[in-house]
């Protein structure tokens, strides 16, 4: 099956079929919109998984990302055939503009997904996990964490400025060691998240990015965003992973397969040294 010849029918394939038989499933006890939007979400998440784990050896993972959008996008906009008359392209131009509009919405939090998915057994030997953000929120609410009072309102008062947080458990007790913010494009708002990164180093939480989509980390500005240089003093982030766009790492930007395993080795050395000796978690810090 692994030729680039069928990957595009695959996706299709495999996206429709999820998409079908989900929403037919959410219909039971949810009403239709947010059944749909549901089943979408289930769609692309089992698309992008299936996906990688057939093509990702012959084709980028950011070109599959490309045809799962596409995919998406003729879901939303129900369209069928092109060939339309002039009476219909205003109707057509606002379905696919809400189609952008939900790729937009839901391939993030796709994206977010997969690398919460990631289960191997280094992680669970050292008890580690990558919850999501509403994950987060429910175990602060709930006391679960053993962070410090200190700790504890940094990530209350953080928000949306981070998409997963690096969790580990000891002897029963919880606690967050790292913070982590997923994009499938590094341009994404990539000014404001720098910003976001360095308050979480400055305390002493290993911070990281995973990006689907790494070219821009090609250019000089994000480069030094990243690691230090230009008009940057200091690198930005203590670790950047691209799983395309890039083919070599280049000191904090790391090239990454699609199972993240450096990724998790680094998130592994880095839940040790928060143990070992926090005070050591600083902006300079490194894998």
């Amino acid at each position: 099956m692994n030729n680039n010849s069928d990957y595009f029918a695959f996706c299709k394939k495999t996206y429709t079929k999820t998409w079908q038989e989900e929403y037919l499933i959410e219909c039971h006890d949810k009403k239709p919109q947010t059944a749909k939007l549901a089943a979408q979400r289930k769609a692309i998440d089992k698309t992008l998984v299936e996906s990688l784990l057939h093509y990702s050896n012959v084709i980028s993972e950011d070109e599959i990302w490309k045809n799962i959008s596409l995919i998406h996008k003729l879901n939303v906009a129900n369209l069928s055939d092109f060939d339309i008359s002039e009476e219909m392209q205003a109707d057509v131009l606002e379905r696919c503009l809400s189609a952008h509009q939900s790729w937009i919405k839901t391939s993030g939090h796709s994206f977010e997904r997969y690398i919460a998915s990631i289960d191997n057994q280094e992680l669970q030997e050292n008890e580690i996990k990558f919850i999501l953000q509403s994950d987060l929120t429910k175990m602060i609410k709930a006391g679960s964490l053993t962070n410090t009072f200190d700790d504890i309102i940094g990530l209350s008062s953080w928000g949306k400025d981070f998409d997963l947080y690096a969790i580990q458990s000891i002897h029963g007790d919880v606690h967050v060691f790292g913070c982590i913010q997923s994009k499938t494009s590094i341009r994404d708002r990539v000014g404001r998240d720098v910003t976001f990164s360095k308050n979480a180093m400055e305390g002493l939480f290993w911070s990281v990015a995973v990006t689907l989509d790494g070219s821009f980390l090609n250019m000089d500005e994000f480069k030094h965003m990243v690691n230090g240089g230009g008009s940057y003093s200091l690198n930005g982030w203590h670790g950047m992973y691209a799983m395309s766009g890039i083919t070599e790492n280049n000191d904090r930007i790391y090239k990454v397969n699609d199972t993240l395993d450096l990724f998790v080795q680094h998130a592994i050395k880095a839940a040790k040294q928060f143990i070992a000796d926090r005070r050591m978690l600083t902006t300079t810090w490194k894998a």
